[in-house]
């Protein structure tokens, strides 16, 4: 539990008395990045399901899926969207790797990176709107024909962190870093481990609609091919964006299957 609390104040905003953020064990735990994913989605979850419930035929729909979709930035940080945003600046940066790597760098955020962050942003207010369209149903209904829609949150956060998950085993690191350190630990065991653990939970909150998590660790290849080819590997802003597209990714399959 004690390294659960300790991932929690690693992937998020939340400061627990007696947990520090210690990156060799964090690296070791990273298995259990999707339990820590399923405890801010249930966080999410709630705070959807009152915000809607509460302001329902006050304001309209799409202020309340802005202002649950602040709530998800601010108590998770923009860690992970900045990663996102400098990503994007490296991504669409012309020249070799070392060049682009550069640009990935750069603190200033660029033209590509604020166009990312803003599709990113507006994706995610849009997707949680639909998830309160059935926001009046039973919040944790197992195995029922009429999953709450609201659930996606949980399952995206899962699946968000089983796409860093994959970003970190399918590797290799593009440079020295923080992200170095959990590519290095990630192991064939701990990402088996991970996976069990995500679609577990998936599985248990949502019955078989659960699966739709398995588009995460799609999202983390596709995004650790892509720093591959552009930066020579994978670092922390990889992670930042897996998570980013990981989430947007489940929650669009998610609106649109159910």
């Amino acid at each position: 539990m004690r390294e659960l609390f300790g991932l929690l104040v690693l992937l998020s905003r939340i400061r627990l008395s007696r947990s520090r953020i210690d990156l060799e064990s964090a690296a070791r735990q990273q298995f259990l990045f999707p339990a820590a994913g399923a405890a801010l989605g249930i966080i999410f979850t709630l705070v959807a399901i009152l915000a809607f419930n509460f302001l329902d035929g006050i304001v309209d729909g799409l202020v309340i899926s802005l202002l649950v979709v602040v709530f998800i930035y601010f108590l998770t940080g923009l860690i992970h969207l900045e990663g996102l945003a400098d990503f994007g600046d490296g991504l669409m940066a012309s020249g070799d790797k070392e060049r682009k790597k550069g640009a990935m760098k750069d603190v200033a955020v660029g033209a590509s990176g604020t166009f990312f962050m803003i599709i990113a942003i507006l994706m995610l207010v849009l997707l949680v709107r639909d998830l309160g369209s059935w926001i009046d149903s039973p919040p944790f209904l197992l195995w029922a024909d009429r999953i709450p829609l609201v659930l996606g949150l949980v399952v995206a956060e899962v699946g968000a962190k089983l796409a860093m998950n994959t970003v970190m085993v399918v590797g290799p690191s593009s440079h020295q870093g923080m992200g170095s350190i959990f590519v290095k630990a990630a192991t064939p065991g701990r990402y088996v481990a991970a996976l069990a653990i995500g679609i577990a939970i998936a599985l248990f909150s949502s019955g078989l609609f659960g699966l739709i998590v398995l588009l995460g660790p799609i999202a983390g290849v596709a995004i650790a091919l892509v720093a591959r080819k552009h930066f020579g590997g994978v670092g922390g802003d990889s992670f930042g964006a897996a998570n980013e597209v990981g989430r947007l990714l489940i929650l669009f399959a998610w609106v649109i299957l159910l």
